[in-house]
């Protein structure tokens, strides 16, 4: 079972209260420096600030850069080109329902090594329209990054509760 950091907990919290009433429409893009504040935590003696944005009315974008806060290099391995993704669960059932990724994941592993104070940003992006497909509803979903180094615990962080909507096809 993956597990929750207090911080990232907190920062769904926030990101919950923050998001008040769903009005119905698209979410207001997050593009510009007052936009979520990212949340921060620790993996190990790694730190991290894990971030959510809406660049377009159709995308998602998560961002998590780590941070060797130590005096001695960190050496970490992911199992594929895919460092980072996103997972979608339902808010009422917490039921996951897509681990979405911006491209194909290649089965090479990814070994990253920070030097001392060394930090290195990873994202996935993904669009509206590959999380939704035919099957998935338009709504809020509560929304996760995460990492799996090889050797350590895989970690999610809650980033927020975006709401996904489908373009509107002008044809019909």
């Amino acid at each position: 079972m993956p597990r929750l950091f207090p911080s990232a907990i907190a920062g769904l919290l926030s990101l919950a209260l923050a998001c008040g009433a769903d009005g119905g429409g698209p979410t207001t893009p997050t593009t510009d420096p007052s936009g979520p504040s990212p949340i921060q935590g620790r993996i190990g003696e790694i730190a991290f600030e894990a971030q959510l944005l809406q660049p377009a009315w159709d995308r998602l974008v998560g961002r998590v850069t780590l941070t060797n806060p130590t005096s001695a290099p960190v050496a970490l391995r992911f199992p594929d080109t895919c460092v980072l993704l996103l997972r979608l669960y339902t808010i009422a059932e917490s039921q996951l329902v897509i681990d979405a990724h911006s491209k194909r994941c290649i089965e090479i592993p990814v070994d990253v090594t920070l030097a001392p104070g060394e930090s290195r940003t990873f994202e996935t992006n993904v669009t509206f329209f590959f999380i939704l497909g035919n099957r998935l509803p338009e709504g809020r979903y509560r929304a996760t990054l995460y990492l799996r180094p090889e050797g350590r615990p895989v970690v999610e962080i809650a980033v927020g509760l975006p709401r996904l909507v489908r373009p509107v096809d002008e044809n019909l």
